[in-house]
């Protein structure tokens, strides 16, 4: 029988697990608003006609990737597991590059004529794909600087570590202390 966890692991875990879940569930809601804009207004952005189209293919993929992600504890093991494992991994990389392809359509026209005419983008439309791209922006840094910072701890760790179990000539491989041992060795 295997030891429980210590109970002071048990609280941490419950708040992540909770924060991880209001976090999908709000991007959820962003991916299905982005999805009903960009088809609501397909036609009202003459100024760059593919912010519409962006929203409602980020909304679809989006979706689809987080629910394939879900459904990947179904299909553990075998080909459906190692298939479910490519396509979200696609998906992945494919949301990723379309935000960049948002991105080079959403910051060039910034800011737009919101009036109708010629060349105009609806500006909630607009508005919605330049926030939305943007905090994708932040938060695909802040999770890329907090992985950096993680790692440098986690060297920093293992090169203090690895100095105490480097032998020299007074020890063994795997002592843990400076000392030298009772006998000569």
């Amino acid at each position: 029988m295997e030891p429980s966890p210590p109970l002071g692991s048990r609280p941490q875990k419950a708040v992540m697990i909770s924060s991880a879940v209001v976090l999908n569930i709000i991007w959820w809601m962003v991916m299905i608003a982005a999805i009903f804009l960009g088809a609501t207004h397909l036609d009202n952005c003459p100024l760059q006609p593919w912010i519409p189209i962006y929203l409602i293919v980020l909304g679809g993929a989006s979706i689809f990737a987080l629910s394939l992600t879900y459904s990947t504890r179904i299909w553990d093991d075998g080909c459906p597991g190692v298939m479910s494992y490519c396509c979200t991994a696609f998906l992945h990389f494919f949301t990723f590059c379309w935000i960049i392809a948002g991105t080079i359509w959403v910051y060039p026209v910034y800011p737009p004529n919101y009036i109708s005419g010629d060349l105009y983008c609806h500006k909630t439309t607009y508005l919605f794909a330049f926030v939305v791209t943007t905090l994708v922006w932040a938060s695909m840094t802040l999770v890329f600087v907090c992985g950096c910072c993680c790692s440098c701890v986690g060297v920093c760790k293992a090169v203090r570590a690895g100095r105490r179990l480097i032998p020299n000539r007074y020890s063994f491989y795997g002592a843990l202390s400076e000392e030298p041992p009772a006998g000569d060795v």
